[in-house]
């Protein structure tokens, strides 16, 4: 797919790092596809692929296709939402290099691709660097003012843009950090007329991961505890921006207030996973450990799903796309149970 007025993206050779790995890891790589003719530059989604013989054919080719992949039930995609509190403009979807090249640095790839998708942001007038306020600032970037549910709506369209690729039920993991977190759980877990959207649903994931997530909204300004109390005022900023003032609806977003009967019939109807995995760093400085605590509470009362605690998320709240490691490993400890079962 390309924009309006262009070329389709092509697949090329690039290269991806981690600060817990010695030395570049070769990819191939599409940057920056567009979901649909005319789509703004965060409707958009990236591919790596890791560099083989057969890859390296593709460099040059329009990428319009994921690798097929081993022939088994076992997932051999992975698909990343990114966070940056629904509102920076500068956490991409390249944020995922790092997992990216720790699932690629090996002599072994249990995953044929790795997609990450981008979607519209929420004003951020406070940007350290690149405040943005459409009244004050006297212009419009609509890609930088999206409210609820334009979020989801993007994502579920970036979805729907890898079914068109070769994405199909059970055949990725779907992981999120921090907001897109958020933004994962509320894409799957709800039909999208949920959310007010007359769009299909996306194919269904494997499993659903989320780390360092952001699940009840209304407890974000009243429930953070005495640890995160401090970030009240800053939380009830950035969820006006992206969601409205009216915390009813911030309610009626939240997945840890979604109701266990429809996540159930979801699931008996294959259209959310039987699988969930929940990470939180206690170390996390700017999302408490109650925010996993509730959702881990809601989603104890949905029939038929199985709900495991992670551990591989420590150290700061950017810690796991910053080292990669963390997202890999939970992803492997997925895959592995999943193999098992094949």
């Amino acid at each position: 797919m390309s924009v309006e007025g262009s070329g389709p993206v092509k697949w090329r050779s690039a290269e991806v790092a981690s600060p817990r790995l010695d030395g570049r890891v070769p990819v191939v790589v599409a940057e920056d596809i567009p979901y649909f003719p005319g789509a703004d530059r965060f409707q958009t989604l990236s591919i790596y692929l890791p560099s083989t013989p057969e890859t390296l054919k593709l460099v040059g080719t329009a990428a319009e296709r994921l690798p097929a992949g081993p022939d088994s039930a076992v997932p051999r995609y992975h698909v990343h939402i990114h966070g940056g509190a629904w509102r920076d403009p500068q956490l991409t979807s390249a944020s995922i290099e790092p997992t990216v090249a720790h699932a690629f640095s090996g002599p072994a790839q249990p995953i044929a691709a790795v997609a990450s998708l981008n979607y519209r942001v929420s004003q951020f007038p406070t940007h350290p660097s690149l405040p943005y306020d459409a009244v004050k600032d006297n212009h419009s970037d609509p890609a930088r003012e999206a409210t609820h549910p334009d979020h989801v709506s993007d994502v579920l369209r970036g979805l729907a843009l890898l079914r068109s690729f070769g994405l199909t039920d059970r055949s990725y993991i779907l992981s999120g950090h921090s907001c897109g977190a958020c933004i994962a759980f509320q894409a799957i877990l709800q039909a999208p007329l949920h959310h007010g959207l007359d769009l299909p649903d996306a194919p269904c994931p494997a499993a659903l991961l989320g780390l360092n997530g952001l699940y009840a909204l209304p407890e974000l300004t009243d429930g953070l505890g005495d640890s995160h109390e401090h970030l009240r005022e800053e939380y009830r900023t950035l969820l006006s921006h992206a969601f409205s003032a009216d915390p009813k609806t911030w309610d009626a977003a939240s997945p840890a207030h979604f109701d266990p009967a429809d996540i159930a019939r979801r699931i008996r109807e294959g259209r959310a996973p039987r699988l969930v995995v929940l990470d939180q760093s206690p170390e996390d400085q700017l999302v408490p450990m109650n925010q996993r605590e509730r959702f881990t509470a809601q989603l104890g009362r949905v029939d038929g799903l199985r709900l495991v605690e992670g551990h591989r998320c420590g150290g700061g709240h950017a810690a796991p796309w910053e080292r990669g490691d963390m997202i890999w490993e939970s992803v492997q400890d997925i895959l592995r149970p999943l193999s098992a079962q094949a």
